[in-house]
């Protein structure tokens, strides 16, 4: 009993010598991601390029933003969206549970300002990116399967949910823009300056 006692002291002081500052995945509700985004964009992912950041510390990934529509706020038809992650001369930096950017992809997104205010970022990680497919004629909003770091934690490579699972998770994308205003709308307008 003494030894258990030891180790839970010792768990305990180990968690409390972390840094506060240390992200966090916490799952946010859906209406809290809509009311907190800056915009909300139904968009294609243009062409992703990543360089080092000027100090030579973290890779950024970039890509051009096609906006095809500004289900929430408003905004330029094309914006330049900053991940972190990414591989420059063969050298590739991964933020674990951070959202992918594919070009090309069909997207709506969940969008906010970096703190120094230059380029847009997903956010709250991944909850802020969905998938546009067709299925069966119709146009299905879905939560990005793939984040970064997924094929560092399973042996078979990325995690990816089945086109079956994807197809009874998935929303219409006018489902979706529907629960973007009814979320946005149930709160007073106030400044999103994120």
């Amino acid at each position: 009993m003494a030894r258990r006692s030891l180790v839970l002291s010792f768990l305990l002081l180990a968690a409390m010598a972390l840094p506060m500052s240390a992200s966090q995945f916490v799952e946010l509700p859906f209406d809290q991601v809509a009311r907190e985004a800056t915009v909300v964009v139904r968009a294609t992912i243009g062409p992703v390029t990543s360089a080092w950041n000027d100090s030579h510390e973290v890779i950024f990934s970039t890509a051009r933003v096609e906006v095809k529509d500004y289900i929430a706020g408003e905004g330029p038809s094309v914006i330049l969206l900053r991940e972190v992650g990414g591989t420059v001369d063969g050298y590739t930096q991964q933020a674990v549970g951070f959202p992918t950017l594919r070009e090309g992809q069909e997207v709506v997104l969940f969008l906010t300002k970096w703190d120094d205010g230059s380029d847009w970022r997903i956010y709250a990680y991944n909850q802020g990116k969905y998938i546009v497919r067709e299925v069966r004629s119709r146009e299905l909003a879905m939560p990005d399967p793939v984040m970064q770091g997924d094929d560092d934690r399973t042996p078979n490579g990325p995690r990816v949910r089945s086109n079956a699972v994807q197809e009874a998770v998935g929303l219409t994308v006018d489902e979706l823009e529907q629960m973007v205003r009814a979320a946005r709308q149930a709160q007073p307008e106030g400044p999103r300056s994120h």
